[in-house]
């Protein structure tokens, strides 16, 4: 049975220092982002580990992976393949494709359907666009369901045992057909590193590129970022003393909190 990892290969922004964010919140021409180095986001990660973890209890699965992008992306899927994946597919497309997102998902449907993939694991978002859709496009369109926040993957039988948490709820699912997960690592889920035999002979594992399809327009371009402040509401306590500015704080705020 296959089942594919679609990620998106994403410039490392925790290389960037503070002068450079700095600088782009003014409006300057910031860093480029073509010269960082590109890696899988957490969500994808945590996707990478339970798909090995399912491995773990079936080895008759095989784990392919998938990413849209250049040749900068390649350390990445040698990474994986490092890990026991064993097709990695490079769709190469130079376009700008942080904003269409039905871009990506209709160019991972053609794939899905030519690997007769029965289960697919995306992030729920990229540190670049954060849109969202992908998943829930890509699941359309291949009329198949969706499951969200997805943070556990078991084998069961032929289906599978899929458990989604939120704020509220963990809920547990049985799917007995093909299914899109939309994996949410709130830092549960760490990747394993494979050893350093595995990393040399990954360094010359076959990886298929591929030119995307043509068919979806990617008119879409971004023109400009702006950064939304979110501020907190609150309120300063200025006494004269420390001991009415703590009375104050006891009587306002602490005493209607603590009360058995």
């Amino acid at each position: 049975m296959n089942i594919l990892l679609a990620f998106k290969a994403e410039p490392d922004l925790s290389m960037l220092a503070e002068a450079d964010w700095q600088a782009a919140a003014r409006g300057i021409l910031g860093p480029d982002p073509s010269l960082m180095r590109l890696i899988m986001g957490p969500d994808e990660q945590g996707a990478a580990e339970l798909m090995l973890q399912a491995r773990d209890v079936n080895p008759a699965l095989t784990l392919n992976a998938v990413t849209l992008g250049d040749a900068r992306a390649l350390p990445a899927l040698r990474y994986l393949a490092a890990l026991g994946f064993v097709r990695q597919t490079l769709l190469c497309s130079k376009e700008d494709t942080r904003f269409n997102s039905a871009f990506v998902a209709a160019q991972l449907a053609i794939l899905v359907r030519e690997q007769n993939a029965k289960l697919v694991l995306l992030g729920s978002q990229s540190s670049e666009g954060q849109n969202g859709q992908t998943a829930w496009l890509l699941a359309e369109m291949l009329d198949w369901p969706c499951i969200s926040s997805v943070c556990g993957l078991n084998v069961d039988g032929d289906g599978w045992v899929v458990e989604s948490e939120n704020l509220q709820q963990r809920s547990r699912w049985r799917v007995q057909q093909p299914a899109v997960l939309r994996v949410q690592n709130r830092g549960q889920m760490a990747c394993r590193v494979p050893g350093m035999r595995a990393r040399l002979a990954a360094a010359k594992a076959e990886i298929e590129q591929r030119r995307c399809e043509p068919g979806v327009e990617t008119a879409l371009s971004c023109l400009a970022l702006e950064c939304n402040i979110v501020r907190r509401s609150g309120i300063i306590i200025d006494e004269a003393t420390l001991q009415t500015a703590v009375q104050r704080l006891w009587r306002e705020y602490l005493a209607e909190r603590m009360k058995p």
